[in-house]
């Protein structure tokens, strides 16, 4: 006997292939799915991964800008061991390297040339008038610079304090700054370090100090690792001249008179700091109270240094600050920083 099997037809069979062509979709989409989040993985990796590298290989070609600051600068010292000013070799602007895949730009700077916070705890600085009240002239300097720089008196005075209390060893609240006390009674505490400041960045939380006013001030200041101020004459350039003016110390002297000294100032700048004492627009400044002041600041020569340098490599901008201290005719590299392209 001879049977036969036929392939089920009507509204069942239709449901049962109509079943099998969804789980066939589910699971492609499922493997859709899974293979998209493996594609965008790895792509996530390979990008970390050539950042990473490429980060690795821009530092390298940063620390070789370096070798060559270093070696730049030692020439400068050799050549004049007395004398640091714009027509040396390091004071070229826009040294730039083409590098494969890329260009390194490096720019160097004299850090006499900008007013050293930390100098605001420096008490050989103190003077006392005829009453016994103490100054601190370096805080006097400061103020005066900021005044130059249209901020408020109060304001001024308010923000030198402050970074004053911030640098200086005591507890002791100067005028109009402030202590622990304040800062920890802010939303987010905090306590002040009482000792150097290591980045300018730091004063931003300072009692009093604003984001216009750290705009303004930053590109005059500094923060060195000595409590010293001295001011290289023959490197403050005309965008500085508000900082050549606060040195004078004297309410007659103006942003004007400044820029007109350094336009006129040789190439090679001024050969000692009597020289540049004898002018006549400096000895009509000088007074009893600031004469020792003015003339212990005023510097012909440098000791600390600072390069910028900006990495293009492969689609990637790195920049990286460099800080040197000068040892007879060798510049110590003493710090470096990392920072993103600004």
């Amino acid at each position: 006997m001879w049977c036969t099997m036929t392939r089920a037809k009507g509204p069942k069979a239709r449901g049962q292939r109509g079943s099998a062509l969804l789980v066939v979709l589910l699971i492609l989409s499922v493997m859709v799915i899974v293979a998209t989040n493996m594609t965008m993985r790895y792509n996530s990796e390979f990008l970390r991964t050539a950042n990473f590298v490429n980060g690795i290989q821009a530092k390298w070609y940063a620390k070789s800008s370096d070798s060559l600051v270093r070696r730049v600068l030692h020439q400068d010292f050799s050549d004049n061991p007395d004398s640091i000013n714009t027509s040396q070799y390091w004071s070229t602007e826009g040294r730039t390297y083409d590098i494969e895949g890329g260009l390194i730009a490096t720019y160097v700077y004299d850090d006499y040339s900008c007013f050293n916070l930390n100098a605001l705890a420096n008490h050989g600085y103190d003077i006392s008038d005829e009453t016994g009240t103490k100054t601190n002239l370096a805080r006097e300097m400061l103020i005066r610079l900021m005044l130059y720089m249209q901020i408020q008196i109060n304001e001024a005075e308010e923000v030198a304090d402050s970074i004053t209390d911030m640098v200086d060893s005591d507890t002791s609240i100067s005028r109009a700054g402030a202590e622990d006390s304040y800062y920890m009674s802010l939303a987010y505490p905090f306590v002040i370090p009482n000792t150097r400041l290591y980045n300018v960045s730091e004063i931003r939380v300072a009692k009093g100090m604003t984001a216009s006013i750290y705009r303004r001030l930053k590109p005059f200041v500094c923060a060195l690792q000595t409590n010293e101020l001295h001011i290289n004459v023959n490197t403050v350039t005309e965008p500085k001249a508000p900082l050549l003016a606060a040195l004078m110390l004297s309410e007659y002297m103006t942003v004007e008179t400044a820029l007109e000294m350094i336009k006129s100032r040789d190439r090679e700048g001024w050969t000692s700091v009597s020289n540049f004492l004898k002018q006549e627009q400096v000895e009509n400044m000088m007074t009893e109270r600031t004469k020792n002041f003015i003339s212990g600041v005023v510097a012909v020569n440098s000791k600390y240094f600072h390069s910028e340098t900006e990495v293009e490599f492969n689609g990637f901008t790195r920049r990286f600050f460099s800080y040197f201290v000068r040892n007879n005719k060798d510049a110590i590299l003493y710090k470096r920083e990392y920072g993103g392209a600004e």
